[in-house]
């Protein structure tokens, strides 16, 4: 065995949970990025849930990332740091969605029930 592989496996220099922290949030801002193309309108739903599980994933992977890179010397801690905050924002922008998809219909509800009533 060479001594790169020797250091590579003694020493872990790469802080695996921060980049699949950044990995999945990029995945939800891509399965998000669906809505662009036309293919997520023809179940919005599963789309949404999608990117939902992505950030979640990411927020998580990005904490681990986090404490894991205080160990490494901070190896890794920026990647974990932005997939945190992307998780975070993807939330926001689904919960947004949502709470916007809810208020059409209520809206629409409201207006359907207002003209049988004239």
């Amino acid at each position: 065995m060479s001594t790169a592989g020797q250091q590579q496996g003694t020493r872990p220099s790469a802080n695996r949970p921060a980049k699949v922290s950044l990995f999945l949030a990029a995945a939800g801002i891509a399965t998000l990025a669906n809505f662009a193309t036309g293919i997520a309108w023809i179940n919005p739903a599963v789309f949404v849930g999608l990117a939902v599980l992505c950030a979640l994933a990411a927020i998580i992977a990005g904490h681990v990332g986090r404490f894991r890179g205080r160990r490494l010397d901070g190896d890794g801690r920026g990647m974990a740091l932005l997939g945190i905050v992307l998780g975070w924002l993807l939330i926001l922008i689904c919960l947004l969605a949502v709470i916007a998809v809810l208020g059409l219909i209520a809206g629409l509800a409201v207006l359907v029930d207002g003209a049988d009533s004239t």
